[in-house]
């Protein structure tokens, strides 16, 4: 909003017990661009950490969050999809293997056939098509919206991540 009575609108500029608000901002638009292949939201994400530039030249522990959204923003996020319904008892075993690991470019989505599926499918193709092979919940592991063959258990799925 605008409000004329406010003369100057500070933005925080380091992260303390409780990361800035900018550097969130820039983390959500990263994370929203890689999973709706948004090249709006992904510029958008590269120019609020580009607004922290000074900063975190000059020191950057005093943003470790808009760090963690440089790093996001400047390597290949992956994306993970598990095709199935939540309560899939396949759907959860391929779930927990995948917490298993620290995986901090990587965005996980749930393809259950959904409302949520068409809606990022409006602007990611592959995800329509990521559906369960033979009846079974399976795993689609992508970079830059390019996957690999899809698995269904949890020991394929540990070997592709």
């Amino acid at each position: 909003g605008r409000d004329d009575d406010i003369l100057l609108r500070l933005k925080e500029d380091n992260d303390s017990a409780e990361p800035a608000a900018s550097s969130i901002a820039a983390l959500n638009l990263a994370r929203l661009a890689a999973i709706r292949n948004d090249r709006e939201l992904l510029a958008r994400g590269k120019k609020t950490v580009r607004a922290f530039a000074r900063q975190l030249a000059h020191f950057p522990s005093a943003l470790p969050q808009m760090l963690v959204a440089l790093d996001f923003l400047e390597r290949s996020p992956r994306q993970i999809v598990i095709a199935g319904t939540a309560r899939h008892r396949g759907t959860r075993e391929l779930l927990h293997e995948i917490r298993k690991h620290f995986l901090p470019r990587s965005v996980l989505l749930l393809a259950d056939g959904s409302n949520g599926q068409s809606f990022l499918a409006e602007k990611n193709d592959a995800i329509r098509a990521m559906t369960p092979i033979n009846g079974k919940p399976a795993a689609y592991i992508c970079e830059n919206f390019t996957c690999k063959a899809p698995v269904t258990n949890a020991k394929d799925l540990r070997n592709q991540l």
